[in-house]
């Protein structure tokens, strides 16, 4: 049962780096529309 949280730890970490990645990447791709948009 000990031998388990490691790596429920481990997956959580993934899964939220990843979501965190996701939402930056989806910010990022907005904001540079609106520069592009702001430019034109």
């Amino acid at each position: 049962m000990n031998s388990l949280w490691p790596r429920m730890a481990v997956i959580a970490i993934g899964v939220l780096l990843l979501a965190l990645a996701w939402w930056g990447w989806h910010q990022g791709g907005l904001a540079l529309m609106q520069l592009g948009m702001g430019a034109c």
